[in-house]
């Protein structure tokens, strides 16, 4: 669902989770206790290792103050969480996945020092570079987290420009 520019103008709502989105840092939560696990897509798991070795990591918790478009990602130095985000996002466009698919997710809280953002597919299976979670279920992504918000992947650049616009004031 696309969220027009005067639709994200009268939902704060929105504008905090893009804020939050924006904010956010990123750093793996910590292994979550050992839980059966469900059998993950095969496509999701090739697309994850493929773009997981695509960037080259970042050397701390953030190292982009702004999530890149997917042009940005060729001249990057390093890529943080929401980098890989994006990349796996456009992906999974790429292989035919509709957007509506498609959701970043933000956790944060203790243990985590930062936020962390991941890609969510199908409401269901979390994309993600960290040691405890390649491609899980998104109750396992959360763990002892806390969820601070979910952005369907189309709405990314309408929350670019509100919060361009609102700095700009």
């Amino acid at each position: 669902m696309l969220v027009s520019m005067s639709r994200l103008h009268y939902h704060p709502s929105l504008l905090l989770l893009a804020l939050l989105l924006f904010a956010g840092g990123c750093q793996t939560p910590p292994a979550a206790s050992p839980q059966p696990s469900p059998v993950v897509p095969a496509e999701l798991a090739q697309v994850n290792a493929a773009v997981n070795r695509q960037g080259r990591p970042c050397p701390g918790d953030l190292c982009l103050n702004d999530w890149p478009d997917v042009a940005d990602l060729d001249w990057l130095t390093a890529w943080d969480c929401k980098a890989y985000a994006v990349a796996k996002a456009d992906r999974l466009i790429h292989l035919g996945y509709h957007p509506d698919r498609l959701e970043y997710v933000l956790v944060a809280g203790p243990p985590l020092r930062v936020a962390h953002a991941a890609l969510l597919v199908d409401d269901r299976w979390v994309l993600d570079t960290g040691l405890r979670c390649q491609v899980c279920t998104l109750e396992a992504f959360i763990g002892g987290t806390t969820l601070q918000g979910r952005l369907p992947v189309a709405d990314l650049p309408y929350a670019r420009r509100a919060l361009r616009r609102r700095s700009a004031s």
